[in-house]
């Protein structure tokens, strides 16, 4: 989701030779050959039910495919290993990997204009899946068709982890699935377990109970965690800054990152709408009442106690300011344990660094009623067809998907680039859960308790906001919540304005 490995991008268009490509999808006609824009072409051999499984696996040999992704390491390593894809299917797939809001942009661009130019696409859940859902092909008909290969562990809601194929692939109703799930940034706990086991003494002695984390460590404890860490550094002790949160420039995840502190305290929402399939009207919204308020003014609290770069720091810069040692927790996503446990890189690694829980909702925080829980959410990233392509073109790609979400992939991608899986089979495997101890070849293994095992599991996992406007909300939320974090403008004045806009956003004023 997040993670950019280096010499992240495999190959770049620019937004000019984009738009020049965007209409210029040729069709050629006759021998069984579709020619489509960016070289692709479909070439098919007809199959039946009984076929033998590699003619269905071959049946579109000589084809080329064209897959649309974030950078993330799924795709990394799917593009280093496509050889062993090409030799089962005669297929060839060109990746084009790029940050996520350039994704976005260019497949919207092309699903928009009704191209199909980037015939596989990466559907970040809220970011891409959200705005674009309608222009996505429906792959249900293709599960289980007896013309095309299928994976033994199927495609259902069990197949994968809980709630993912709805996070990536429902949207707005429940019998459409848009993408399979790909990949997955789960948020969990990241702290410093020699530092809080060296300043516990001190903590204790000014707040009155052990400095630890537990899965029912509260937000008013993290906010006593950074506050006592700033007050001895401040003082000149030799400690890090306590916490940072998830600021910076990208709007998603400055959402995220007050969505968990919201949804822990009462189990808020931001609509009163279905948290996993979203809504297209949303109607009023949340902001405004008095739990959104009460929650605010405690993020503006933590904001008030945490590193001094927190306005500056994004989910990429606020992991490099934990690996360089700079402070002592991060809410942070799952993936990047990898870079924490690298002991050439990280100051964190070797041990140091425990993985647990998102912090609890604080009860004397909660105003409507709700329970207190250990607020998780997430982005999982799918892959989609586009629904503008020809039949025989999302057959082809369908091909491709299944085979990159399969659990052989998934496995050697934890294993090689440090990825996260999404289907449960995964972590079955004897290899898998010796890795989730120390000592472990497969860092990432480490988070896979209190992820997979805890924060993903009602009622702690929240999704939402699924709504077409996914994006102008995410921009919204992060300019306002940015001015109160910088002591701009009040709490209640903040959720005020993100009540007005919002409502405006969605004609609902």
């Amino acid at each position: 989701m997040f993670y950019v490995p280096k010499d992240a991008v495999f190959s770049r268009v620019s937004r000019r030779k984009f738009l020049e490509l965007g209409g210029g999808a040729a069709t050629a006609l006759g021998a069984g050959s579709l020619t489509l824009g960016l070289g692709s072409t479909v070439t098919r051999s007809r199959v039946q039910a009984a076929s033998s499984d590699a003619a269905k696996w071959k049946q579109y040999a000589g084809s080329k495919l064209v897959f649309m992704s974030e950078n993330t390491p799924p795709s990394f390593a799917i593009r280093d290993n496509i050889k062993a894809f090409t030799d089962l299917t005669g297929i060839d797939v060109t990746i084009l990997t790029d940050d996520l809001p350039v994704v976005q942009q260019k497949v919207g661009i092309d699903l928009r204009g009704g191209k199909s130019d980037y015939v596989l696409n990466y559907v970040q859940d809220k970011p891409i899946g959200a705005p674009f859902a309608d222009f996505y092909a429906d792959l249900t008909p293709m599960f289980g068709d007896d013309t095309l290969p299928q994976d033994p562990d199927g495609y259902g809601d069990d197949a994968w982890f809980e709630n993912f194929l709805s996070a990536c692939g429902r949207f707005y109703s429940e019998g459409k699935i848009i993408a399979l799930p790909y990949d997955a940034a789960i948020a969990c706990t990241f702290y410093r377990q020699d530092l809080f086991e060296a300043n516990s003494k001190d903590f204790e002695a000014e707040f009155g109970y052990r400095l630890e984390f537990t899965k029912d460590t509260t937000w008013k404890q993290v906010i006593d965690i950074a506050t006592f860490f700033k007050k001895a550094k401040e003082a000149g002790k030799d400690v890090p800054y306590g916490y940072a949160q998830h600021q910076g420039s990208f709007a998603w995840t400055t959402q995220l990152d007050i969505q968990r502190m919201l949804f822990a305290n009462g189990r808020w929402i931001d609509w009163p709408v279905d948290d996993k399939l979203g809504s297209k009207t949303p109607g009023k919204t949340n902001w405004g009442d008095e739990q959104s308020i009460v929650t605010m003014t405690k993020f503006k609290e933590l904001a008030d106690v945490s590193h001094p770069d927190n306005l500056a720091n994004g989910t990429l810069e606020l992991n490099t300011v934990y690996q360089s040692g700079n402070i002592a927790m991060q809410v942070q996503y799952h993936e990047f344990a990898a870079s924490i446990e690298d002991e050439t890189k990280s100051r964190a690694a070797g041990g140091k660094t425990a993985y647990a829980v998102c912090p609890k909702g604080e009860a004397s925080w909660i105003k409507n009623g709700g329970e207190a829980v250990n607020g998780t959410n997430c982005g999982i990233g799918g892959i989609g067809i586009n629904g503008n392509a020809s039949e025989d073109l999302k057959r082809a790609a369908y091909i491709f998907a299944i085979w990159s979400v399969s659990r052989e992939n998934q496995f050697n991608v934890l294993k090689g680039l440090g990825g996260t899986p999404t289907r449960k089979s995964v972590l079955a495997m004897d290899e898998v859960k010796k890795a989730t101890v120390r000592p472990t070849t497969m860092p990432n293994a480490l988070t896979f308790d209190p992820v997979y095992n805890y924060g993903i599991k009602d009622p702690h996992f929240v999704l939402g906001p699924k709504i077409p406007q996914a994006n102008e909300y995410h921009s919204i939320l992060a300019a306002e919540v940015q001015k109160c974090a910088s002591g701009e403008q009040s709490p209640e004045d903040t959720c005020k304005s993100l009540q007005s806009q919002l409502d405006e956003l969605n004609g609902a004023g």
